[in-house]
């Protein structure tokens, strides 16, 4: 059974509305596409003029969804592509951007789920906006322990001059985010980012760690910095998170990380009740885009202070 939605200058045809998509919480498909529909306002900003990848659960998240990041022949000719030549392999990606509700609810009735997006947007994407530190925990430590984190990179950071946002990720930790001027190349942006993880990896050898094998890492955050990187993406503000509850990854202020529990507080059930009590936190993210070049400095004195 099928049905239209009118969003902006487009009519989206509408499938299946009934079919279950979080068996567990009984949301549906047509749950998906409302709650992408009402964020789209919120939402857009945040993804507009970004390479999209999407994660699609054509059967629900009780099976094994897939990554996309063609656009396919069907999707309309409405929705924007950019075309990017692959750097690893010979040919040419062509990324689906999200510039516009119609292009949120189309996606959202193909089940994309999760939206991905790259840390730069056109026209400028070999210099990136966005500095990411995805802080990853081992599935059974304390969320005490993220917090923490969260709170020593800050720290450094805000020491060196940078400001600085926060974003659960719906999953299981959070990402601490630098927002740019386009002036540093990604080279410059992940040599400084490693700087600030290696340094407080230096103080803290027992609490966290670069260590990509997941064995490795034992009871450690995994402070990932790779993100910051060409090609590379983190989700997207206000993302849904395939996991039960329907998680959603939600901009925060800094404030309420000391009460935050769960990196899944925010689900599709509840974010518009918080929305409608408090704006957007990263509403204005952009103003405080900031270049590193003084914070370089002062980072690489802060090392030397702490090694004398």
């Amino acid at each position: 059974m099928s049905s239209s939605i009118k969003v902006g200058r487009r009519t989206i045809e509408i499938s299946r509305e009934d079919k279950i998509i979080f068996p567990k919480d009984k949301i549906t498909k047509g749950d998906v596409i409302d709650y992408y529909h009402r964020i789209a306002a919120i939402m857009v900003p945040h993804i507009k003029d970004r390479p999209l990848t999407v994660q699609r659960f054509p059967d629900g998240i009780g099976k094994e969804g897939f990554y996309q990041k063609d656009a396919p022949d069907y999707f309309p000719d409405w929705i924007e592509r950019i075309s990017i030549s692959r750097e690893t392999e010979s040919g040419t990606t062509h990324y689906p951007l999200c510039n516009n509700a119609e292009t949120l609810v189309y996606l959202a009735n193909q089940l994309c789920l999760v939206y991905h997006i790259w840390l730069s947007s056109i026209p400028n994407l070999k210099y990136p906006d966005r500095l990411i530190f995805d802080l990853d925990p081992p599935a059974k430590v304390n969320f005490a322990l993220v917090r923490w984190t969260a709170q020593e990179i800050k720290k450094v950071l805000e020491q060196v001059g940078l400001t600085v946002f926060l974003m659960t990720t719906g999953s299981r930790g959070v990402h601490v985010v630098v927002p740019l001027k386009r002036t540093h190349s990604y080279a410059e942006v992940k040599a400084f980012a490693y700087e600030v993880a290696h340094f407080l990896i230096d103080k803290h050898p027992d609490k966290l760690t670069v260590e990509m094998s997941k064995k490795k890492r034992g009871n450690r955050i995994f402070i990932d910095a790779l993100r910051n990187a060409y090609g590379h993406h983190g989700v997207a503000p206000y993302s849904i998170r395939p996991k039960p509850g329907a998680p959603i990854a939600t901009p925060i202020e800094w404030r309420e990380l000391s009460t935050l529990q769960s990196s899944q507080k925010y689900t599709i059930k509840n974010i518009f009740r918080r929305l409608s009590r408090k704006k957007d936190p990263w509403h204005d993210i952009d103003r405080h885009a900031q270049t590193l070049t003084a914070a370089q400095k002062k980072l690489k004195a802060l090392i030397k202070k702490e090694k004398e």
